[in-house]
């Protein structure tokens, strides 16, 4: 939230738009990273923590300090595709269309959507360092306390029919209250916009479509970032083309055909139509209702949500109120049986028609089946996982759309992936190329137009790549898996324009690696079972690539990028496992002579327990800590809290530290690292790779204050042909140290198959690795090998 410290005596006042943490100590109080001055929004909302984020702004739980409750702080800014300023004519009539607009919403009242009580607009001071002055518009409404049905997904899985039901009434009765009361549209109906508070009934939330489309008065509307969420929303929605009220039936069906097949939504779209029937068995009445709602054009869907309760009538109780089903089993299971007893008489007469009617034609048909899939089977799909969650060549998307992306444009992606699926690889090729053509910076959408390529020439080279994807942008980022993707992707770009081996072409199966530790085993073990795949890239961890090793020993290569571990006791591989990144003695050796050349002692190390890369990390500078007779003075555990950390600077502040060594993994470091270093006063900060966040790079540390030992940087080589690539490639010179050790485990492996002479087998492939005499061309260094298979 833009809130700027007003301290007089502030060293640092315009600095505090992403500058600012929480006191775990009191959940009512911010404070200035420079002033330590208590920091508030129109003297009555403190921001508590950031729950959300998008193309328009940020969303903050928030403490009202005159109501004494919690509320929801959105925070909008208008949007000009010309980055521009707006003129203070059009300012004024984006001010008056955004109050309109927030009194529409204040006027809806309903039990199950959240009240919004407050609306407001501020500039942001002139001494901002922003390019041009920013207009930001509030909207603080009713805070639910619940969790969003994403969320209930993914923890208990698919719903029951009958739940879906008691769901699918209680939302009915809100969309028709907004479309018949009020003539509100919502425009955005998914799960994560549905909260189920803690007495069971559903909350619709987010309605700020309409006023976020006021916001962007030059956008044309196909553009509009205020169109919904793609794959939730209907056609005509994407395509500019006008909304109606069944655009949010349509939204409402996708969303429980989610519930009831309990799969990423991405699965359910295939060959332009959805196919959530294969997967689940329900009444034949609901299924064909739910299909009637997905219609393509508007006029064959249900006119209104009250058709949609008719229709449903006698099968659902459609009060607005949840149903006790959730807590009595007996209930569902006496649903179950009298819908088995409706459709008894129906079966009897399908059985009798079956041997007259139905057994020949069936025969017939099986022939045809038959006929049909011999060719299949001969050439089968050219992804080893089609369709599967979390695996891609080209047939669905993996990475969520970032909301700066404009859902007119991310479209020719979606697109792109339906051609891909079809085997429509020419068409998939267009449509990549059509989305490039516009964001460039996206490493998924070039490896599937390099595989689409590859897989017309028939006969590629498949390597998997593995990756750490966070399906819901709003509760993290996917910054580490594209930065990586990067790398693969540029290596493969380069290598299928120069027409590859012998006309083979480099194939990559993008795999998302989960966190949890049995999750990452069964992702190798299905990767090491398909004899296609010669190699793995990937697994972003020491922790991931410990795990999966396993799975791939005697059997595979797996190169990690990454992975800095230092291989001892604590952490063991296998032969089969070969790292490209110099391990954590290193980047230890490296800080030791910092320390050195500023002639500091005094050393206090904030860690991570249980943390292997952290372990590794403390361990190995430890040892050059007492080597170089500097002198230990504090260590601290720090694992998610705030509160640990304050705790631990202050410790380290009576123990009269000179520098601070942070062993953190990714998680905590973004969590922990500006606070860090924005409260230790005089004290230097060091790290490895972990604390190189883009939330670190962009804030204003003063020069000496953090240091960071990284693999590799830019401005060792701003002139390289490596850098000179990516700019042309991605439109940015701004790639990091993942991104380059990336390229490198992806060179090495290139080179290795290239070596092979023809012989591309996995055990040949680790025998050209395992040579003493290989090396391969890297960003700034050749790739080779110690017996370690280390870098």
């Amino acid at each position: 939230m833009n809130i700027y410290c007003t301290n007089p005596n502030c060293p640092h006042p315009e600095n505090q738009v992403h500058d600012e943490y929480l006191n775990q100590r009191n959940h009512q109080q911010r404070y200035c990273s420079s002033c330590g001055m208590t920091l508030i929004l129109k003297t009555r909302y403190l921001p508590l923590e950031q729950i959300g984020w998008g193309g328009f702004g940020k969303t903050f739980r928030a403490w009202d300090a005159h109501l004494q409750q919690q509320c929801v702080v959105k925070q909008l800014q208008p949007r000009n595709t010309s980055r521009k300023p707006f003129s203070d004519s059009e300012l004024e009539l984006i001010k008056k269309s955004f109050e309109e607009e927030a009194k529409a919403l204040r006027d809806i009242k309903h039990e199950q959507i959240p009240q919004l009580y407050d609306y407001f607009e501020l500039r942001v001071p002139n001494e901002s360092q922003e390019e041009f002055p920013k207009e930001l518009f509030y909207l603080v409404q009713e805070y639910v306390q619940g969790e969003t049905l994403d969320k209930e997904l993914n923890k208990k899985g698919r719903f029951s029919e009958t739940e879906v039901l008691q769901d699918l009434g209680q939302l009915l009765n809100v969309l028709k209250y907004i479309h018949e009361k009020r003539q509100v549209i919502h425009r955005d109906i998914k799960l994560s916009n549905i909260i189920r508070h803690e007495n069971g009934t559903l909350y619709l939330i987010d309605f700020g479509a309409a006023v976020k489309r006021k916001l962007e008065p030059k956008i044309p509307v196909e553009q509009s970032m205020a169109m919904g969420t793609p794959i939730f929303a209907p056609p005509e929605q994407l395509a500019g083309q006008g909304i109606f009220f069944s655009s949010d039936l349509y939204s409402l069906a996708v969303t429980c055909i989610c519930l009831l097949t309990g799969k990423n939504v991405n699965e359910l779209w295939n060959q332009n139509r959805w196919i959530w029937r294969e997967y689940v068995n329900v009444n034949d009445n609901l299924a064909d209702i739910l299909d009637r709602m997905l219609s393509y054009q508007p006029k064959d869907r249900y006119e209104s949500a009250e058709s949609v309760i008719t229709a449903l009538s006698g099968q659902i109780s459609l009060n607005s109120k949840p149903s006790g089903n959730r807590e009595n089993p007996r209930e569902s299971e006496e649903f179950s049986q009298t819908t088995i007893r409706n459709t008894t008489s129906f079966y009897l007469r399908l059985k009798r028609l079956r041997k007259k009617v139905f057994l020949p034609v069936g025969l017939v048909l099986l022939g045809s089946a038959i006929a049909f899939l011999i060719p299949w089977l001969t050439h089968p799909p050219i992804c080893d996982f089609q369709n599967q969650s979390g695996f891609s060549c080209g047939e669905q998307i993996l990475i969520p759309q970032n909301p700066k992306i404009a859902d007119a444009i991310f479209a020719d992606k979606i697109r792109g992936t339906t051609a891909f699926g079809q085997k429509k690889f020419n068409q998939a090729i267009a449509y990549f190329k059509s989305y490039l053509a516009s964001n460039q910076n996206d490493p998924e959408a070039r490896i599937y137009l390099n595989n689409a390529k590859a897989a017309i020439a028939k006969n590629p080279l498949k390597i998997a790549v593995t990756v750490p994807i966070v399906d819901d942008q709003l509760n993290g980022s996917n910054d580490i898996a594209e930065q990586m993707l990067r790398g693969f992707a540029h290596v493969q770009d380069n290598f299928n324009q120069n027409q590859g081996i012998n006309g083979r072409l480099l194939f990559l199966e993008i795999v998302s690696t989960s966190w949890q530790k049995n999750k990452i085993r069964q992702i190798a073990d299905a990767i090491a079972t398909q004899e296609n795949i010669l190699g793995v890239i990937g697994y972003y961890t020491s922790d991931s690539i410990q795990e999966a090793a396993p799975a791939y020993d005697g059997k595979m290569v797996a190169i990690s990028p990454t992975s800095t571990a230092v291989r001892d006791s604590a952490f063991q591989l296998n032969n089969y496992i070969f790292r490209v990144s110099p391990d954590n003695s290193a980047a230890a050796d490296k800080l030791i002579k910092y320390i050195g050349y500023q002639k500091l002692n005094k050393v206090a190390i904030f860690y991570e327990p249980n943390e292997t890369f952290a372990a590794s990390l403390k361990k190995e500078f430890e040892s050059v800590v007492f080597l170089n007779r500097k002198q230990l003075v504090n260590e601290c555990a720090v694992i998610q809290s705030t509160s640990e950390v304050l705790d631990c600077l202050q410790h380290a502040k009576e123990s009269n530290a000179e520098v601070i060594m942070l062993a953190f993994s990714d998680k905590v470091a973004r969590i922990a690292a500006l606070l860090i270093i924005n409260q230790s006063e005089n004290i230097t900060i060091l790290g490895a790779d972990t604390p190189y966040l883009e939330t670190v790079s962009q804030a204003n540390i003063p020069v000496d204050k953090l240091r960071i030992a990284v693999r590799w940087h830019r401005s060792n080589s701003p002139n390289s042909k490596f850098e000179q690539e990516s700019v042309k490639l991605w439109g940015t010179g701004d790639v990091n140290w993942r991104t380059a050790m990336s390229y490198d485990a992806t060179m090495a492996m290139v080179e290795a198959l290239t070596r092979t002479k023809g012989n591309y087998t996995r055990q040949k492939l680790y025998e050209v690795l395992n040579e003493r005499g290989f090396s391969a061309d890297g960003v700034s260094a050749k790739v080779q090998f110690n017996d370690l298979r280390d870098r």
